[in-house]
């Protein structure tokens, strides 16, 4: 063994901050005292020389010379590394010198300033191995690496000087020969005897109670910080339901109510509370569809009304203001924009004034509203917060009936206030005060004297009121009674029957028009007999009238509903059909809505919700936001009212809602509670666009990562689109992730072509793109011509290579209909079920994807793959282009997997069979998967197992006993560590593929549809969902991914949910297919954490609700 001068050879870039962290370095090397054992186990009694060439350096002597003869006598070299070394020819120089008589694990890294893979020199991060090339003979190949070093990156000097003492054993266990756990007990040790021999005696005891008592401290902490993390994960929960609820501000509160000690922390306290702190950002929402989110709540003193006859809240005429009353008879007005109450009114807001509770508030134009108690009416100035007077009428009647649970049967138009009792209808100039009509109706022996709806016509001439079924009234039934619509002149009080039918609701139409909602119970009679709640089961129709003549114009056919409620809607709305504007009823009953032409009856479209319907608003000329009783709201167009797409969400069931197109904003008023809720379509402002142009429409994204023969990774986002117009073409993008630089395009020369098989490829050496061009072209009176031609492209260059037909590649294997191309350049043609449905045998040949396209040499043989009759669903290729898999459909409802090598020509066999029987997998995402750094298969098979090959070895490295299933999806992730897979049982589970046991089991209970699980075999992520639309039993959904994170212990997180989203799980990115594209990181905890601070405004949780989740902190 060689005997060398110095221990080590510090080398470090000389400026302040390298040579204040060396100098450190080099004090405590030198000052340490090595224990007794690892003294006899390295054989050194102390670490005696360090050289620093600013301390060992004579002057006199020539600078390179002794710097190159210390280098050769050092047995270390200590590389201090940032970015200042990296950039220092000098410390590169004394690297390469070093490397020339010395092994790289020599070289000790101290991890300074920056990230390692920009501070390492780039030869320590490789290493060169010996493989066997294609042809057989030996090469030598480059393997990146990641050389373990001691980080002791610090704010400032204190931090990395401190840092340096607790990362040195790292050094030093290097330098002795042994590992770092082992000298660190032997350092404890060592600092333990040595305290024992100092104080003796009584103090020795002392000390042993003092490291006693250290220990039990450490026990402690751990304890304090296992429970911090608990409370961390419980308020996360907290922190969800909150939001659900639209309280956001609490949800952001609660997520960062266990934050970590370290502020630029990147790690929670718990991974769960990135999930929190994703939604309540609202991370990653970027689609062009809407989706409402709660953003803020506001609590009212009491509880809204609880029937669903009557909206509880209504919204000023330019959308910007809300006003609705409590229980208790407190009137609020809200700020739309931020959710903040404007003015509370509460009973006996005025001296001397009405102190009965307000039942009814109104908007009038010009930022004034209307208040309505039992006996008084008051007109008010909400922006002035001012009184501007009271009415009262002069029949000593109460405004408010008996029977008027939900507040006042009132209307306003204009000035003009039209409220009705049950007895008396009156009618008020609100500017002046003056009463306008007085007006007994009651004499008229209405079923149920308290109007169902009450309206004015167009010009404010006439009040109707619509009388008829009044669920929970046995006199519903009385045969003597007048239902029907009441026509009152406001000028002379002259009333005229309209309808004589029974009648719910009532809109105008134009002057002289009035269209009704009838209604009635056609199981009175049971209702009746049982005296007690039971579902009502009605029949409904609309009908138009001539309210000048009072004759019907049109009427629907009837529609049978039925249930304890049956909540109704009717508006007249202007809507864009066929290209036309027209005049449109909107009709709800129940869980039914209808789009009426107003003009002759017609039924434009119809469609049926999930749940009762129980407001319907309008969002532009072409679409209607509907609200259901379980806080979803639906988005319905003039092309299709069955759809059923859901577009935002609140947890529970609701009373009411309401939009604001001003705000883009929509309201819910939470049944049988205090809170309102507002949402908004939310944006993520921190994502960047890809700058796809509108007119396009991101159809899929793919991500890929390519490593040069420097070891050098490259990450690329492939983006694939198509035109929404149909002039517009399809086209295909390449991008380097995380960035919006156009590094290639292609586009389709005619509007009708198609691009398909987009893969990613290793194209002699450089990056390349593979695809397959199929251009439509309008031709003769045969029809439509197609030609199709496959495309190589050259991503470094961003120029295409070649354009071969698809004779030209297909006339080099006479049984091809199908084409695979691997990461490598392998092509493998081959025939698949078509051949099979011809009763043909299918073979397979395998050529490269060249600068020249795809090639195949003279001497490329033809295998066959399986004999008549049996057919070739599909082809995957292994990561390194070594294997080929095929799946083979073997016409008896049986399926098998044969694994070909590529290198050896061969079928490969387990326990002696070359054909695997596995369960249906048609589709490439159920039932397999294969590794993405190591040659695994996982296949499920139909005995309930998941066998688990080493396809190198040619063995069954694991085998996994997870049930029978009709569909089970499965996927590498981890660096190929751990399997994850989603059966049909909704079981997300991962499994430990060396040790062959569960790491975490868990029921599938998130928000998204899963049709497939996204997994790329090296990244610490995984992600379930869907891509493209889908009908569910809950309605019409779009692409989305819930993304998971996985942690060292095998246990996996909610990380986010993405809507339109793919993730890039080794470059780290999220991209939203939706309009342009938008692009962003993933975000660490620091960077959230940094967010929601900021959109908090140092304000915390109250002290009620620390109380109430236990926060003591």
């Amino acid at each position: 063994m060689k005997k060398y001068t110095y221990d080590a050879f510090i080398s470090y870039s000389h400026n302040e901050k390298d040579a204040f962290a060396a100098e450190q370095l080099h004090k405590i090397l030198e000052h340490y005292h090595i224990p007794k054992r690892i003294q006899q186990s390295s054989g050194k009694k102390k670490i005696e020389r360090v050289f620093r060439d600013r301390e060992e350096m004579p002057i006199s002597f020539n600078l390179a010379s002794n710097i190159q003869e210390a280098l050769d006598q050092s047995e270390f070299l200590i590389l201090m590394c940032s970015p200042n070394s990296i950039k220092s020819e000098w410390v590169q120089r004394e690297v390469e010198t070093f490397l020339k008589s010395h092994s790289k694990e020599q070289v000790l890294t101290v991890l300074l300033e920056g990230e390692p893979e920009k501070v390492f020199p780039e030869v320590l991060c490789y290493e060169e191995r010996k493989a066997e090339s294609e042809d057989g003979t030996e090469q030598t190949v480059k393997v990146r690496i990641e050389p373990m070093a001691a980080d002791i990156r610090g704010k400032d000097k204190s931090e990395i000087k401190k840092k340096i003492e607790q990362e040195s054993l790292r050094i030093l266990a290097k330098m002795l020969g042994c590992t770092y756990d082992t000298l660190r007990q032997r350092h404890r040790e060592y600092a333990l005897h040595r305290m024992m021999a100092v104080l003796g005696g009584v103090a020795g005891v002392a000390v042993v109670f003092t490291i006693y008592a250290f220990h039990q401290s450490a026990k402690i902490n751990e304890r304090y910080q296992e429970s911090r993390r608990n409370q961390a994960r419980y308020l996360s929960q907290i922190s969800t339901d909150l939001l659900d609820g639209g309280d956001r501000e609490n949800a952001l509160l609660t997520a960062l109510a266990v934050v970590p000690e370290d502020s630029d922390s990147d790690e929670p306290v718990a991974e769960e509370q990135m999930y929190a702190l994703n939604e309540a950002l609202h991370s990653y929402e970027h689609e062009e569809h809407l989706n409402y989110k709660p953003l803020y709540k506001y609590e009212m003193s009491g509880n809204t009304y609880s029937s669903q006859s009557q909206s509880s809240g209504m919204l000023s005429e330019d959308g910007q203001t809300y006003f609705c009353v409590d229980q208790l008879g407190n009137a609020y007005v809200l700020n739309v924009e931020d959710g903040s109450c404007i003015w509370k009114i509460a009973p006996g807001e005025w001296e001397t004034k009405e102190t009965n509770g307000f039942r009814k508030i109104l908007p009038v134009k010009d930022e004034k509203a209307v208040l309505i108690t039992k006996k008084g009416i008051f007109y008010i100035d909400w922006k002035k917060q001012q009184l501007i007077r009271e009415m009262k009428n002069d029949a000593e009647e109460d405004f408010l009936s008996e029977r008027d649970r939900d507040g006042a049967c009132c209307t306003v138009s204009g000035t003009n206030l039209a409220i009705a009792n049950g007895h008396y209808l009156w009618v008020y100039d609100l500017e002046s005060g003056e009463c306008q009509l007085q007006s007994q109706y009651d004499q008229e022996k209405y079923s149920s004297d308290q109007a169902n709806a009450i309206a004015f016509d167009e010009k404010a001439e006439n009040v109707f009121l619509a009388f008829g079924i009044d669920w929970g009234y046995a006199e519903l039934s009385a045969s003597e009674s007048k239902e029907g619509v009441l026509k009152i002149r406001i000028s002379t009080g002259e009333k005229s029957r309209v309808a004589t039918e029974k009648a719910k609701k009532i809109c105008a139409v134009s002057e002289n028009q009035m269209a009704v909602l009838h209604m009635e119970c056609i199981n009175e009679d049971e209702i009746i007999d049982h005296g007690e709640m039971s579902a009502v089961q009605a029949k409904y129709w609309i009908t138009l009238y001539d309210t000048a003549e009072g004759k019907k114009q049109w009427s629907s056919v009837p529609y049978t509903v039925s249930g304890y409620t049956i909540p109704e809607t009717l508006l007249l709305r202007d809507m864009e059909i066929n290209g036309e504007l027209k005049k449109v009823l909107v009709v709800s009953a129940k869980d039914r809505i209808q789009l009426i032409d107003a003009e002759n009856g017609t039924v434009i479209r119809e469609g049926i919700f999930r749940e009762d319907i129980v407001n319907v608003v309008q969002a532009d000329k072409r679409r209607l936001l509907v609200g259901l009783s379980d806080g979803s709201v639906m988005i319905g167009t003039v092309e299709d009212m069955s759809a059923n797409m859901e577009v935002g969400s609140v947890s529970g069931k609701i009373l009411d809602f309401t939009f604001s197109p001003e705000h883009q904003q929509v309201i819910w008023t939470m049944k049988s509670g205090k809170r309102l809720v507002f949402g908004e379509k939310q944006t993520d402002q921190q994502m960047k666009s890809v700058n796809l142009e509108k007119e396009n429409d991101v159809d899929s994204v793919k991500y890929t990562t390519w490593t040069d023969q420097k070891g050098k990774e490259q990450n690329y986002r492939i983006i694939e689109y198509n035109g929404l117009q149909t002039d517009l073409k399809e086209g295909v993008r390449v991008y380097r992730t995380g960035t919006s630089d156009l590094i290639f395009q292609y586009e389709c020369k005619t509007a009708g072509g198609m691009i398909s098989e987009v893969k990613f490829a290793d194209i002699d050496g450089n990056p390349g793109l593979s695809f397959k061009v199929i251009e439509k072209y309008e031709s003769n009176e045969l029809g439509k011509r197609y030609e199709s031609k496959y495309v190589t492209a050259d991503l470094n260059s961003g120029k295409i290579c070649s354009e071969q037909t698809e004779d030209e590649v297909e006339n080099q294997f006479d049984s091809v209909s199908a084409v695979e191309v691997g990461n490598k350049g392998l092509v493998v043609m081959y025939g698949n079920e078509d051949f099979a449905a011809a009763n043909k045998e299918i073979s397979f040949m395998t050529g490269s994807l060249t600068e020249k396209g795809i090639q195949f040499s003279k001497k490329a043989k033809s295998h066959q793959v399986t004999e008549e009759g049996r057919g070739v669903n599909w082809v995957s290729i292994t990561a390194d282009d070594r294997y080929v898999l095929f799946h083979i459909d073997n016409q008896d409802d049986t399926y098998c997997l044969k694994v070909w090598n590529v290198e050896k020509e061969k079928w490969e066999s387990y326990d002696g069979q070359t054909e695997l029987l596995v369960l249906d997998a048609r589709d490439k995402r159920n039932s397999m998967s294969i590794g993405a750094e190591k040659n695994l298969l996982a296949t499920y098979t139909q005995d309930g197992m998941i066998h688990v090959f080493d396809l190198e070895k040619g063995t069954e490295a694991q085998t996994l006993k997870c049930g029978n299933y009709k569909k089970i999806q499965m996927g590498f992730c981890a660096n190929d560590q751990y399997l994850v897979t989603y059966d049909d049982s909704e079981m997300i589970t991962l499994w430990d593929i060396s040790e062959g046991k569960i790491l975490m089991k868990e029921e599938y209970d998130s928000k998204t549809s899963i049709e497939s699980l996204y997994t790329n075999g090296s990244g610490w992520y995984f992600g379930v969902g869907f891509y493209g639309y889908t009908l569910g039993d809950e309605g019409f959904y779009t692409s989305e991914l819930m993304l998971y994170s996985i942690d060292k212990e095998g246990k996996f997180y909610k990380y986010a949910y993405i809507p339109a989203g793919y993730a890039d799980y080794t470059g780290k990115e999220i991209c939203v297919a939706s309009g342009e594209g938008w692009y962003s990181p993933f975000y660490s905890f620091s960077e959230l954490r940094k967010r929601a601070e900021k959109e908090m405004a140092g304000k915390s949780l109250s002290d009620a609700d620390k109380n109430r989740y236990f926060i003591s902190e």
